[in-house]
């Protein structure tokens, strides 16, 4: 029974678990377009509606899914599927919302849902459509079409031809969804546009549709400020953003508190002493944006530029007048300021509804521009816009003229500035010149009048005085000396900052200029200094390159004492001119070149020398380069054909070539006087070096050949010696002799002097004694100086340094050895050396003959 009952029971769920899966939950779907001002021009967004019978339990929830499926119905392609999940509580009713990618009346959609959770997953509904317009369509349409667009948007357009129809192949729209629509690919649009055209022609037919969309922005303004001019109302103003592309029914629309506005201006009535909001809604078919804006009127009061404004101008003042476009100005507290000639006035100007005010320290006969700006004193917020007004001052007395004078010619000038418009405080009408007691009238266009000669020599006083409507300007008193100021030495400037001694003044300084080549009665410039500065002053010409003379006087009692007088430049310059008369004299090889200066007036500086440069006829290659500080130059030069190029030069650089073009001749006559003076010259000095040498032979001999002292023996010495006599038939006769503290006898016949001791003497031939001599060895290098010897066999004093003997001879008797006594050392002199025939032991020698 229990088993039967419990197999009953297993059949009954699985049975209703099956019901449940075939069951359907899903009910009262509904499918439609969601509406705007331009659905039926192109509907974008499919909205879903359904309601779930399976709901939870008594304050239950549990997550659910549904699967939702979209489809082109005719083709059924599936455009879009997606899961939802969901916790479902109470309340069964459900909405899905799809954006299509093409107007949702190209064709119909389908769609169709079904429900899974953890246990399990429904059927799915059945279809559910929007119907197209691609099945009722009676001509030919294009989708979407009049809207608009943000800009970077990409849009498919669609295009539902009548039956049979298809587009044309030049056409956009390329691909086919249902059998009468053809959509284009996705189209990029990257800047705003009032109107943009999409065509749809059909081929074989002259019937076309078309579309025209409208890419722009949304509104995008800024800074909502709003202010007060006049107190009743309020002008709120903003700044705008970008351009939104947008025109016509389709532009931005403002509206502030509700009240439609301008662009970028709205006005509303005031409210003063009581905090207000401002709100501003932009808004076109892009979007809404909103601005606001929060403040007490009386706080925000930016005052309009004051009207009819008006003047009363005097010679140094002026009064300035003016209205203002309030009705209740005259209780307001204002603040004014003032522009005067595009320059901020020293002051402003407040009070309760200000009106008027005074502008004092002006020029006399001036022309002033006024810009007057105001704003509240009180809550101060902003200046107003500038009013302007533009008048002229009144005229009024000079100022005192500034006078001086000049000797020119042998007589005495006096000089005055000119007035300028500031100084001359209207229109000068004429001068008037004092002195002594008479008054003269001069026109406004002197400047310059001769007030005596130069006969006269005492010191003048003149007046000289300006005049306008206004009336006569001060005096100005000058006492001239009777003496010229030209007896002075003149220096040179040598740079651009003049000094000078101090002087005792009690008036200041005066520097006077003028071109110095271009003198004339009217053409100093002059320049007072105050005493406080009498080191240094400037010179003031501005012209280079020319030559000025400056003085500096000192001022006493108004009467000017010179100080100083130069001459120089402001800045040099290279001469604009040329050397003249550039020329050359030959004098042999010697050339000498010479010119003239550059004129005065085209130096354009002091000359620091010139520069002479010599070419070879047909030569670009200088030979020579030479720089002289004199106006000549000699140069030696070769014979031939020269170009000179001579510039003078100026710290400022180097002027003109002047060109000479010279041909150096040698003549024979010429060549033939020099070579002879300069024979004669050579000829007649070495006769005089020749006399002098040989008057003084003597001391020239000593002075470069100085005799060599013999060698002496000091001391006693003794020593034997041979003594040789030639005999007939061919013998000698040899004696050896003993000498004491004597020289060696030279010949025979010469033997005074000696001190013989003793004599022994041998005969023996002469031919053998010879032959025995030259046959005996010569190997002594050094023998000692030589004694008096004989013209035959001379006996030489033996040298006991080098203990020589003499050789033996043959056939003769045997020489004694012959000693020597010495107290002294002798020191033999290195030059002697003798290589011919040498006798032994022997104090004598003969030379053998060459």
């Amino acid at each position: 029974m229990s088993v039967w009952l419990l197999c009953a029971l297993l059949f009954s769920l699985i049975c209703q678990t099956e019901q449940d899966g075939r069951s359907l939950p899903i009910k009262e779907v509904e499918v439609y377009v969601e509406k705007t001002n331009t659905s039926d021009l192109g509907a974008w967004v499919l909205n879903v509606k359904w309601r779930d019978e399976l709901k939870a339990g008594n304050n239950e929830s549990r997550k659910v899914s549904y699967d939702v499926e979209v489809y082109y119905t005719e083709q059924m392609w599936s455009v879009h599927s997606e899961t939802i999940h969901v916790t479902q509580g109470n309340t069964a009713l459900h909405h899905w919302k799809w954006t299509s990618p093409i107007p949702l009346q190209c064709t119909s959609h389908s769609v169709r849902l079904r429900r899974r959770d953890q246990y399990h997953i429904s059927e799915w509904t059945p279809l559910y459509t929007y119907k197209g317009e691609d099945l009722s369509a009676t001509r030919i349409k294009v989708f979407p079409r009049d809207q608009v667009f943000m800009v970077g948007s990409n849009i498919t357009f669609c295009c539902i031809l009548e039956k049979e129809n298809v587009p044309s192949s030049d056409s956009e729209f390329v691909k086919r969804i249902s059998n009468r629509t053809y959509i284009t690919k996705s189209l990029h649009f990257d800047s705003p546009s009032s109107n943009s055209d999409i065509r749809c022609d059909v081929n074989g037919s002259s019937y076309s549709g078309g579309s025209t969309v409208f890419i722009g922005y949304p509104p995008d303004d800024h800074s909502l400020t709003c202010v007060t001019r006049n107190l009743t109302s309020v002008e709120c103003r903003w700044e705008m953003g970008r351009d939104t592309g947008l025109r016509g029914v389709r532009r931005t629309i403002y509206t502030l508190n509700g009240r439609v506005c301008e662009i970028n201006k709205c006005v509303l009535p005031a409210v003063p002493n009581q905090v207000t909001n401002w709100t501003l809604i932009a808004k076109n078919d892009l979007g809404v944006k909103t601005l606001t804006d929060t403040a007490d009127p009386t706080h925000r009061v930016l005052l309009r530029a004051p009207s009819k404004l008006s003047h009363t101008a005097h010679a140094r003042s002026v009064t300035l007048e003016w209205s203002w476009d309030m009705t209740n100005c005259t209780s307001f507290p204002m603040i004014c300021r003032v522009m005067l000639n595009g320059s901020f006035y020293n002051k402003t100007f407040s009070g309760k509804g200000l009106s008027s005010i005074v502008l004092d320290h002006l020029q006399p006969f001036a022309n002033y521009t006024v810009n007057v700006s105001c704003g509240s004193d009180e809550h101060f917020y902003k200046w107003s816009e500038w009013s302007n007004i533009t008048f002229t001052t009144k005229e009024d007395i000079p100022e005192a003229v500034d006078v001086w004078f000049k000797y020119f010619n042998q007589n005495t000038y006096v000089l005055w500035k000119p007035l300028n418009q500031q100084q001359s405080h209207g229109i000068i009408t004429q001068y008037e010149l004092t002195k002594g007691k008479r008054r003269e009238i001069i026109g406004i266009n002197t400047l310059c009048y001769n007030v005596t000669t130069g006969n006269e020599r005492s010191d003048q006083n003149i007046t000289v005085s300006a005049k306008n409507s206004a009336g006569l300007s001060l005096p100005t008193t000058i006492i001239i000396p009777g003496y010229p100021d030209n007896e002075v030495h003149i220096s040179r400037i040598s740079s651009r900052n003049g000094e000078w001694e101090y002087f005792n003044s009690t008036c200041g300084y005066v520097v006077e200029w003028f071109p110095t080549y271009t003198e004339k009665q009217c053409t100093v410039q002059w320049k007072k200094i105050p005493e406080s500065e009498h080191a240094t002053w400037y010179h003031t010409w501005k012209q280079n390159g020319e030559k000025y003379t400056v003085s500096v006087y000192a001022c006493n009692e108004n009467k000017p004492v010179l100080l100083q007088r130069s001459e120089g430049y402001a800045i040099e310059q290279k001469p604009s001119g040329r050397v003249q008369d550039l020329k050359g004299k030959q004098n042999g090889r010697n050339l000498e070149l010479y010119w003239n200066e550059v004129p005065l007036q085209q130096q354009k500086g002091f000359i620091q020398g010139y520069k002479v440069i010599t070419f070879l006829s047909g030569s670009k290659t200088p030979v020579n380069t030479t720089v002289t500080k004199e106006p000549r130059v000699n140069l030696i030069l070769d014979p031939g054909t020269y170009t000179f190029h001579v510039s003078a030069f100026t710290s400022g650089g180097y002027g003109g070539n002047a060109t000479l073009i010279f041909n150096m001749e040698i003549k024979i006559f010429q060549m033939i006087v020099t070579t002879v003076v300069g024979c004669s010259a050579a000829t007649l000095v070495f006769i005089i070096i020749t006399v002098l040498c040989y008057r003084k032979r003597k001391w020239l001999k000593k002075l470069l050949y100085p005799d060599i002292p013999k060698p002496k023996l000091a001391g006693k010495w003794t020593t034997k010696g041979m003594y040789c006599t030639q005999m007939t038939e061919g013998y000698m006769k040899c004696e050896i002799q003993e000498v004491h503290g004597s020289e060696c006898p030279a010949t025979a016949e010469s033997t005074h002097g000696l001190d013989l001791i003793s004599s022994n003497s041998t005969l023996f031939p002469a031919k053998h004694f010879y032959q025995n001599i030259s046959e005996s060895p010569a190997d002594v290098s050094y023998y000692p100086p030589l004694l008096l010897c004989a013209q035959k066999l001379t006996s030489i004093i033996e040298n006991p340094s080098y203990n020589m003997t003499i050789p033996e001879l043959d056939n003769v008797a045997q020489i004694s050895e012959l000693t020597l006594e010495m107290q002294d050392s002798y020191l033999p002199a290195p030059n002697f050396v003798q290589k011919d025939f040498v006798v032994k032991d022997s104090t004598c020698y003969k030379p053998q003959s060459a």
